[in-house]
């Protein structure tokens, strides 16, 4: 598998710990009076009554998890789609030993990635309460900023990584 595809692996396994990062960091920062714990209409209508009389922290994950989940199927499909046209043209290829940089970026990358995602949905969220006060954008950054966080993480990990790669065959 090339390092591409590699590296798409990679992002799509972190996703999910990303989602929940955000959601962890928006539950723990927000009162339960905060506007990001409000109601979709959408998801009001598919529920009734009973998406207003659940508590507004269930009510934002399942919200936040409407607009995660397809966006991250829709991913995982992508990344097979990838993998499957790969082996169909190019068949198998013969196991390569991994490089030095290779080890540090996949050692690098997570953490970048972690912390791209974090950020990511604290500066989104500050963005939409500057441009419009209340509004009920918080369950759709949550599910959003992983995958931002992604490719915002790219360069700042390959950067980090020639470093750490270096630092490690010096005590190799």
């Amino acid at each position: 598998m090339r390092w591409d595809v590699k590296f798409l692996r990679q992002a799509a396994l972190l996703l999910p710990s990303a989602f929940l990062l955000n959601v962890l960091i928006f539950l723990l920062t927000h009162g339960r009076q905060d506007p990001g714990f409000g109601t979709f209409p959408f998801f009001q209508e598919w529920f009734g009554d009973a998406a207003a009389a659940r508590p507004p922290e269930t009510r934002f994950v399942e919200q936040a998890l409407v607009f995660f989940l397809p966006a991250y199927l829709l991913a995982l499909l992508f990344l097979v789609a990838i993998v499957l046209g790969e082996k169909v043209l190019f068949g198998r290829r013969a196991k390569k030993k991994g490089s030095a940089f290779g080890a540090a970026f996949a050692s690098v990358y997570p953490v970048l990635f972690l912390i791209a995602s974090g950020v990511t949905m604290w500066l989104g969220e500050r963005v939409a309460m500057a441009q419009a006060p209340g509004t009920l954008v918080a369950p759709l950054l949550a599910a959003a900023a992983p995958f931002a966080a992604a490719a915002l993480a790219v360069l700042p990990a390959a950067a980090l990584a020639g470093p750490v790669a270096i630092f490690r065959a010096s005590f190799a």
